[in-house]
């Protein structure tokens, strides 16, 4: 067949030494392969054609400096073109071996078997090169083919040449491999106490003395390979048909630039082991110092709560000798840069990156970290966990409960019931799902007057087609609720064990009544604080508090939450106000005085509206008081504790300004006095933003269906697959139906979690495209416009508590069986701690809801069992008088207050659910909503799910656990294929040739990339730089100015002519439109077709 002009030109495409050492390898381990076919008369056809693919590939080099070294005029070129020719034949063996050894240092008997296979299929490959290298050697000598039986005799020789070739691989890869397991868990350092004194106090090793290890076994590996090689070279001439070349100069010579080519290979190639080598020592005493803090961090974890200094603490002493010579050369260059011009250079790039990245409560962290008592690190320990729960991986012990868990689980306890109820008894309209469902003035007015008497009378609606007996009976079941309710907010201190609700939360003023009059609704609660503290001998609202009042229902938070923050000099904090301890009676008179001034009624009349703005604002009401205690007391008493201590160790005023700015942010009131106006003005523009940019989020999306087996295990992901799927398609039939269907078991799920129980907020979506609740986005992003983006999440949401159910019920079986293994056990152990639990917590929810077939099958849906009363039992170490003694105390919870937080939290750990405890407290500011939007996804997402992984990758960690290493490993490899699914699908809508994208682009759509990402002008929402860096408004003044103030400004006098300003702001105008239509308006491009401009 003839050679074409392209295959012509292919084939002679020179290729570069570096370049033909591949096919080089390949080729001689075919040739070796066919020869053991020889040798056993197996004819070897596929392999014939394997070794000529690789001789063609082969043909591509050209040596440019063929001869003799000791002929050549350019000896340092020569060697340079051999030792990269011949490069694989030292790199594969070392490699490979380096693996296979690394590999059975893993205390797996997989991993342990994978290292054993490794081995031997490196040295066989070694085998096989060496037999092609003798039989090239032998038919040189004989001038002709060998016989099979001369061929057998080369294999014989071959043997004898691999032992002398891999003495020097096998041992570079026995100290690569050495270093490599060194880094793994406590790096072969002996950890008891003692033995950590004795490093830490130990001098670090000199540079110089460092170099001259790392060069003596760099010395010894070149020595080792040029002897080993010119011995093989020496056994190859002396074992073929012309023995007297070894005296030959061809001989000798051939002899000699074997070793010079392969010694100073080999030092080079084992260049990095020798500085490991060279670094042995002073990386053993630098993990003797990370372990002696750790060790120092769990003696203060489970210290009494005294200011006793805790006995036992390793001292680790800082300074010359001790700490690395670049660490300390580098502090000098800081502190002489900051004594010449006041510029702390460390400092400063710690605190940027601490507010624009860290978590809000990052410099609480900070606080704890260098806490040096036991009361010192309990108190701040205890005020890090009210705000945030103990990330996942970090084997930190809970110790309380946080205010997100607490708030989101009795958000689901309350509701999920009621909404059920009301649901029941909305009006639907057919394919709206739950967007346009709404309950009857009439139905909301009977309802309210069966739950609360007081309320007007109104008939059962005439159109009732119902069974009356099971409306009463599903009312009863709310009035309960609420009982229940009253009950636990009374438990807690926020209402008097005589007081039956607080008027201004059952009975609700209305949004929209409030925001069509504002300054009418302050007047007549003005008045009618007024009338009442005349009456009583009180004090009255002022109007400054009555407007913040009335903003805070407009605006939607709730200004009661409030608390006097301490001054300097008082560190417990302030007595509350007056006005506070009769608030309730505040709203007494507020009906009767907006009829009398003609403003007609602010309360809310839909049932709805009513009850889950209630149960809502209870649920965030019983946390805070639980958590931070009423009036943030329980904060403010840690806080207290804090100021009293002595040096680093005492709290800063920025520290406690810190922990009250976070208090405000978790319960949405942070920065919330703003201009009303600059705000309105934010909102709308992160509205208009979102809705125009982000139609194919969804897609975006995808990837975050990696993380459910990462969480919860491959394994137990792919068994609820069905149960995924079957949550969806009852969701679709939910929808489309223009009747109540009643939720099935997986949305019951869901429910109890707190997830999907309103259809008008979704506070996940809200943060990541608007940092505030924001109901024009609620219900976008739940319709095809939005992509269904809600519904995507919910998605996600509900697999991963599927999952996460299924390996709790795995877990637990397997215990009663006997059988769970240690990695199972240490991974369990592990989690339980984190959400402060124990095995015996465990053995509570596994014995609820084990079956009468003894099988545990844990059923969230279940209120039954979730609401059972159980005892737990706490420990804690409290000091006494000889030593230290553990008190052992019952408490009575639920199940549900074990289970559902921990099943919360791995939820969150999946979908990244953005909150005032895991992003920047800036984030958190309304006026900062513009520059934040878009932003909280990567910073969030590299706060959480990159730091677990890291944490998972981290070999150092004391027990490393390489399964779930592997396990990370799969994950990003199904995130990568989902991003690349969704990038095709993006660009087959707009209908664009498909563009793959570039290795750093698909981890920043990952989100792996985190801030720093997001800094360089990348993420997953983003179409660029501008919109990454500055949101979806500041890239929309971008376009403005690029299309159509510039042409303006820059055209010539008079010449506006060929400027198409009206063109282009035309034009950007249909693109925005377009993107708000979501997938059919990018794919489709309506708006641009009907103003006749091509997009």
């Amino acid at each position: 067949m003839a050679i074409t002009q392209e295959q012509e030109e292919e084939r002679l495409k020179r290729l570069s030494a570096m370049q033909a050492s591949v096919p080089q390898y390949l080729s001689m381990q075919g040739t070796g392969a066919a020869a053991v076919g020889d040798i056993f008369g197996v004819d070897t056809p596929g392999i014939d054609k394997f070794q000529a693919r690789q001789e063609r590939a082969l043909g591509g080099f050209q040596s440019k400096y063929p001869g003799r070294l000791l002929a050549s005029e350019k000896p340092v070129e020569w060697w340079k073109e051999k030792a990269a020719l011949n490069s694989m034949n030292t790199i594969a063996p070392m490699l490979g071996f380096a693996i296979g050894n690394t590999m059975k240092a893993i205390p797996t008997p997989v991993t342990k078997i994978l290292g054993s296979a490794i081995n031997w299929g490196t040295a066989a490959m070694t085998y096989n090169m060496n037999l092609a290298d003798t039989l090239e050697e032998h038919e040189s000598a004989a001038g002709r083919e060998l016989t099979p039986t001369e061929k057998g005799w080369a294999a014989t020789v071959g043997m004898g040449v691999t032992y002398l070739d891999l003495i020097a691989p096998r041992r570079g890869a026995t100290e690569t491999s050495k270093l490599l397991a060194k880094s793994f868990g406590r790096g072969g350092v002996d950890a008891t106490r003692e033995s950590l004194i004795r490093l830490v106090n130990t001098n670090r090793q000199k540079l110089a003395k460092q170099i001259g290890t790392g060069a003596k076994f760099s010395a010894q590996m070149i020595g080792t390979e040029a002897a080993t090689e010119a011995a093989q070279k020496t056994l190859q001439i002396g074992t073929s048909k012309d023995p007297g070349k070894i005296g030959t100069s061809e001989g000798l010579q051939e002899i000699m630039e074997e070793a010079v080519i392969a010694g100073p290979m080999a030092g080079a190639i084992t260049a990095p082991t020798a500085v490991g080598v060279g670094r042995a020592e002073n990386r053993d005493l630098g993990t003797a110092r990370r372990l002696a803090k750790g060790y120092n961090k769990d003696l203060l974890a489970n210290a009494p709560d005294t200011l006793d200094k805790v006995q036992g603490q390793i001292d680790i002493p800082m300074g010359k000798g001790y700490e690395s010579d670049f660490k300390l050369l580098a502090q000098q260059g800081n502190d002489m840069i900051a004594n010449r011009f006041g510029l702390n250079i460390k400092e400063g790039a710690k605190k940027i990156t601490e507010t624009v990245a860290f978590k809000g409560t990052a410099p609480l962290t900070a606080l704890r970290d260098r806490a040096k008592t036991g009361l010192g690190y309990s108190a701040a320990n205890k005020i890090l966990q009210m705000f945030q729960p103990t990330e996942t991986g970090s084997n930190e012990a809970g110790v309380r409960e946080n205010f997100f868990s607490l708030k989101e689980t009795k958000t689901g306890q309350y509701l999920k019931n009621v909404v059920n109820v009301i649901n029941k008894y909305s009006d639907k309209k057919m394919l709206m799902g739950q967007v346009n469902k709404s309950i009857s003035p009439e139905m909301s007015a009977y309802m309210m007057h069966q739950i609360d008497p007081t309320k007007p009378y109104a008939p059962l609606p005439t159109n009732f087609k119902g069974d009356l007996s099971t409306i009463n009976q599903d009312i009863q079941s709310i009035k309960a609720k609420l009982e229940e309710v009253r009950l636990d907010l009374v438990s807690e201190g926020v209402l008097r064990k005589d007081q039956k609700v607080e008027d201004y939360l059952t009975n609700p003023v209305s949004k929209e009544s409030v925001k069509a009059n504002q300054e009418g609704f302050i007047e007549s609660l003005l008045g009618s604080s007024e009338r009442n503290a005349k009456e009583k001998g009180t004090t009255a609202l002022t109007r400054e508090e009555v407007e913040d009042i009335a903003r805070g229902i407009a605006d939607g938070y709730d200004p009661s939450l409030r608390i006097d923050r301490p001054s300097e000099k008082d560190r417990t904090g302030l007595k509350r106000k007056a006005f506070e301890k009769s608030r309730s009676d505040a709203w007494k008179y507020l009906d009767e005085i907006a009829a009398e001034k003609g403003y007609g009624s602010f309360r809310e009349g839909n049932i709805e509206k009513v009850l889950t703005g209630y149960l809502q604002q209870a649920a965030t009401r019983l946390a805070s008081a639980r958590v931070f205690g009423k009036d943030a007391s329980k904060l403010k008493s840690e806080l207290s504790k804090l100021s009293k201590l002595e040096g680093n160790e005492a709290v800063t005023q920025k520290e406690i300004d810190r922990a009250y700015d976070l208090y405000d942010a978790s319960h949405n009131i942070y920065k919330k006095d703003a201009d009303k106006n600059a705000l309105a003005a934010s909102k709308f523009a992160t509205t208009v933003g979102a809705v125009t940019h982000l139609g194919l989020a969804t897609l975006s999306s995808l990837s975050e269906l990696a993380w459910i087996g990462e969480r919860a295990g491959f394994g137990h992901m792919l068994l609820t697959l069905p149960k995924a799927f079957k949550y969806s398609l009852d969701g679709i039939k939910r929808g489309a139906s223009g009747k109540y269907i009643a939720p099935g078991e997986s949305a019951q799920a869901m429910a109890t979690l707190g997830f999907n129980l309103d259809p008008r907020v979704n506070e996940r979506l809200d943060q990541i495209f608007s940092t505030d609740q924001n109901a024009v986005l609620s219900v976008y992003f739940r319709t095809p416009l939005g992509g269904m983006l809600t519904q995507f999440t919910n998605f996600n949401r509900n697999w991963a508590a599927q999952a996460m159910m299924h390996n709790i019920n795995y877990r637990a079986n397997s215990m009663l069986a006997g059988d769970i293994s240690d990695i199972e056990q240490r991974r369990l152990n592990s989690e339980l701690k984190e959400n402060g639990l124990t095995l015996d917590d465990f053995a509570l929810i596994s014995s609820a809801f084990r079956g009468e077939d003894g099988v545990v099958r844990v059923d969230i849906t279940n209120d039954t069992i979730l609401d059972r009363v159980v005892k737990k039992e706490t420990r804690q170490v409290s000091p006494a008088k000889k030593g230290k003694k553990e008190d052992v105390r019952e408490q009575d919870v639920t199940v549900r207050d074990l289970l559902i937080p921990w099943l919360h939290k791995v939820v969150d750990d999946v979908v990244v659910h953005p909150k005032a405890n895991n992003k920047p407290l800036w984030m958190s500011d309304p006026r900062m909503a513009i520059l934040a939007q878009l932003k909280t996804f990567p910073v969030v997402f590299g706060n959480t799910v990159v730091k677990r992984l890291l944490r998972k990758l981290n070999p150092k960690q004391c027990s490393p656990d390489y399964g779930a290493a592997v396990g990370v490993v799969g994950a990003i490899a199904m995130a990568y294929a989902l991003v690349y699914m969704g990038e095709m699908l993006k660009d087959a809508i707009k209908g664009k040739d498909f563009e793959d994208p570039t290795f750093k682009e698909t981890l920043d759509r990952m989100g792996l990339t985190g801030a720093p990402g997001m800094l360089l002008g990348a993420g997953r929402f983003q179409d660029g730089a501008v919109v990454s860096l500055g949101g979806t408004t500041i890239g929309a003044l971008d376009t403005l100015f690029a299309e159509v103030i510039t042409p303006v400004w820059t055209a010539d006098e008079g010449g506006l002519e060929d400027v198409s300003v009206t063109g282009n702001l035309v034009d950007w105008f249909a693109k925005s439109l377009d993107g708000s239509l979501g997938a059919i308006g990018v794919g489709f491009k309506p708006a641009s077709n009907l103003f006749g401009e091509e997009s």
